[in-house]
């Protein structure tokens, strides 16, 4: 199969384990605990994602022949596994 690798199952596999977790995460009783926890969470996702885009960003002016796949498959995986680790930590923190 040419053009598969594993860069796009990898993507998939990410894709196919936000999605459970998000399902799974959306049968959580919602409480005041619940929405403080979101909050950390995208407040803990946008300090990741800008990290990343700034590290993008210096990776690829030192390197501008980098294929443009592996910086947004940077920015996409930093995004979600940032999501979903750091829901489960502030859950067993609060």
């Amino acid at each position: 199969m040419e053009g598969f690798n594993y860069l796009r199952l990898a993507l998939l596999l990410t894709i196919a384990i936000y999605f459970v977790f998000d399902y799974f995460d959306e049968k959580q009783i919602k409480d005041e605990r619940e929405e403080l926890i979101r909050l950390k969470t995208f407040e803990l996702v946008h300090r990741v994602t800008v990290a990343a885009l700034c590290l993008i960003a210096l990776a690829y002016s030192f390197f501008p022949q980098m294929n443009a796949l592996y910086p947004m498959l940077g920015l996409v995986f930093s995004f979600l596994y940032t999501e979903i680790i750091g829901k489960l930590y502030f859950r067993k923190k609060f």
